[in-house]
């Protein structure tokens, strides 16, 4: 399957908004006591002003139809009484369709993200990872990210 990683359009909004309730029922079925289930971090009138919100990079991978996506934000910090200046792309969602898995993909999107992140001038790319299982943090570290921080819980 050829792949094509291209900035999303509005035509992508309702093929964006099945697959991010794809991702919802995974983190849902991972983590009950975290995420709902049956509905998805964007709505489709969340994403028609998200493609229009510069600081907002979605891509997606078409192979004969949208089969993944990666989202990005542009974050930065100036004048912190703490933290140095800096510019960072945050990768906010990344996802493939099962069907589509093991093809490389992800890292075609990934490098996308990268891309974007050298051109929008960032410091890095960040991003966060659930401790559940899956195959993306092995994706993110063969990628060359390594540990910024750790976000602990003790559930009561």
């Amino acid at each position: 399957m050829e792949v094509t990683i291209r900035r999303a359009c509005c035509d992508d909004i309702a093929r964006l908004h099945e697959m991010l309730l794809g991702i919802a029922a995974f983190h849902g079925n991972a983590r009950p006591d975290i995420f709902k289930t049956g509905s998805a971090k964007y709505s489709p009138d969340d994403l028609k002003i998200i493609l229009q919100n510069p600081d907002y990079h979605i891509f997606v991978a078409d192979g004969n139809g949208v089969c993944g996506y990666v989202f990005c934000i542009l974050q930065t910090v100036e004048d912190h009484p703490l933290l140095q200046s800096r510019r960072e792309l945050y990768v906010d969602d990344l996802y493939v369709e099962p069907t589509c898995r093991g093809k490389g993909i992800a890292t075609l999107l990934m490098e996308k993200a990268k891309q974007q992140a050298e051109a929008c001038r960032c410091d890095c790319l960040t991003l966060n990872v659930w401790n559940v299982p899956h195959s993306a943090l092995a994706l993110y570290e063969k990628l060359g990210y390594t540990e910024r921080k750790r976000y602990m819980e003790l559930p009561l």
